[in-house]
């Protein structure tokens, strides 16, 4: 028997099982459903006490399962049920095993606990405290025998098992003489109420097991009767049956009421049963015991057939839905890969218009680079996709805003820059030092400016995307500590806007 696993580790030791298993299922693959069937039926048997842990285990496996089928992993589902079926048998094999090694244990518990209880019903005091702990103590160790036995450890399982069986023995050692005691006192109220005429053959039987009883405490016999507890009750029954007996005999009447209930509870049963009955003269009505036998044999069939064809039924409809599902499942990742590869396709179209646009834009910007000679222009291509033009050779003499003819061919040169971008809007903005008056530099910033840009329209450029600017002292792009920073202000800077966003 294979050891068990203790509840703690389970839940770890499952996920493992479970995705580790995938090579080796078995040809039939259970669903959910059956799965938790085997379970629940075993659970609602007598068998589930002898192998609590396995059933666990069969439990968590059948959690695992449906946590798997809803992430879609069918291998893992299937591997997780087999692994549950696995447990259910194995839970089956351990407790049919325990209860046939030790069956005659179980029967002397049964007895103990019989016993027990009359007992305890009896208003005893001391003794019934002390067979309740008697029985409880050896209750514990059949516990702890079942608890070994499922783990495997047939040795400590046979400890226990002895253990308990000292126990339940010693409590029918301190019980039954006075369970014999209390029998043939109620075998004597027996007989006083006459059930030696009356109740002749219970009677009869309660004797022989008081008797067997009594043999058994005196040493006469040395084997335990079985069942010990039934002399009493058989001595109680005989008993009552007399009474009963002696009351039918002092009604003078002719009974007739009782054979009258009696057929009516039998048409009754009948109509139940959906037995043909004459209901015109169900005073006549006799319907054999063995019809009645046979019609409930019958309902019986047709009962255990109808919950086959329901559940036939359930596993059809589940199939129908499941493959419905699937299909449905099917439709909508088919749809979702659809959805992906024409994604997938503008992605790549949007790209390859990215890269072609910025390869045209490389093209065009290695153009504007080549219209210009050496130290002419100083040329930057800003974040926001606009150009810089720093015409770093233009100079003006001081306070003049005259340009002087040996810059018209680097002028000329701008001209055909700014004409690769004829769809964009081109700012002049003309610059100053800190030197004099912050107005007066502004002005003549500006009149620079407006200079670029006259000459730029009379060399034909387009005037419509042509903006002059005056910034004066306000934007340095050097210190004006130094002459050289301050000769680095005075500057024409021609910016080629970004293109305007569709």
């Amino acid at each position: 028997m294979r050891k068990n696993t203790s509840p703690t580790c389970t839940a770890a030791l499952l996920t493992l099982l479970c995705w580790s298993m995938p090579g080796q299922l078995l040809a039939a693959d259970p669903d959910e459903d059956a799965l938790q069937e085997s379970i629940a039926t075993f659970k609602e048997g007598e068998n589930s006490v002898y192998a609590p842990r396995t059933i666990e285990r069969a439990e968590a496996y059948l959690g695992a399962a449906l946590m798997a089928r809803q992430q879609q992993k069918i291998d893992d589902e299937r591997a997780a049920l087999n692994m549950g079926e696995q447990s259910v048998a194995e839970a089956r094999q351990t407790a049919e095993g325990f209860r046939s090694r030790f069956s005659q244990l179980l029967d002397l518990r049964e007895t103990a606990t019989s016993i027990a209880k009359i007992i305890a019903t009896s208003s005893q005091g001391a003794s019934d405290r002390t067979s309740a702990q008697a029985l409880a103590d050896a209750n514990k160790e059949l516990q702890l025998a079942i608890s070994t036995h499922e783990q495997g450890d047939l040795n400590q399982t046979q400890e226990h098992a002895a253990a308990a069986e000292s126990g339940y023995r010693k409590l029918l050692d301190q019980s039954l003489p006075w369970l014999a005691d209390l029998a043939e006192n109620d075998i004597g109220k027996a007989a006083n109420a006459g059930a030696k005429q009356f109740a002749p053959e219970t009677y009869r039987t309660a004797k022989e097991r008081v008797a067997a009883l009594r043999n058994y405490i005196d040493g006469i016999d040395h084997t335990p009767p079985a069942h010990p507890a039934e002399a009493l009750y058989l001595a109680q029954e005989s008993k009552h049956l007399a009474q009963q007996v002696k009351v039918w005999r002092k009604d003078s009447g002719s009974h007739e009421s009782m054979v009258l209930e009696n057929r009516d509870f039998k048409l009754k049963l009948a109509t139940i049963l959906g037995m043909e009955i004459d209901q015109q003269n169900s005073m006549i009505n006799n319907i054999p015991r063995e019809k009645l036998l046979t019609a409930a044999k019958q309902l019986k069939t047709a009962l255990a057939d109808e919950r086959s064809a329901r559940k036939a039924e359930r596993k059809e409809m589940k199939q129908q839905f499941e493959a419905e599902l699937a299909k449905r499942l099917d439709e909508q990742r088919n749809e979702l890969a659809q959805a992906q590869q024409s994604q997938m396709s503008d992605i790549r179209e949007a790209f390859k218009v990215k890269l072609e646009r910025e390869t045209y834009e490389q093209k065009r910007q290695q153009r504007m680079h080549a219209t210009f000679k050496q130290g002419e222009a100083d040329i930057f291509v800003n974040l926001d996709g606009s150009l810089l033009i720093r015409l770093s050779a233009l100079k003006f003499a001081s306070g003049s805003s005259k340009i002087n003819a040996k810059y018209y061919d680097m002028l000329g040169h701008l001209k055909s820059a700014i004409a690769i971008y004829a769809d964009r809007t081109v700012r002049i903005e003309g610059h100053t030092d800190d030197q004099g008056d912050v107005k007066v530099n502004q002005a003549l910033s500006l009149k620079r400016a407006e200079s670029v840009r006259d000459f730029l329209i009379s060399a034909g450029a387009d005037g419509t995307h042509l903006k002059a600017l005056g910034y004066g002292e306000v934007r340095p792009i050097a210190s004006n500590e130094f002459e050289k920073g301050r000769e680095m202000n005075r500057r024409i800077d021609v910016i080629i806007e970004a293109a305007a966003t569709k």
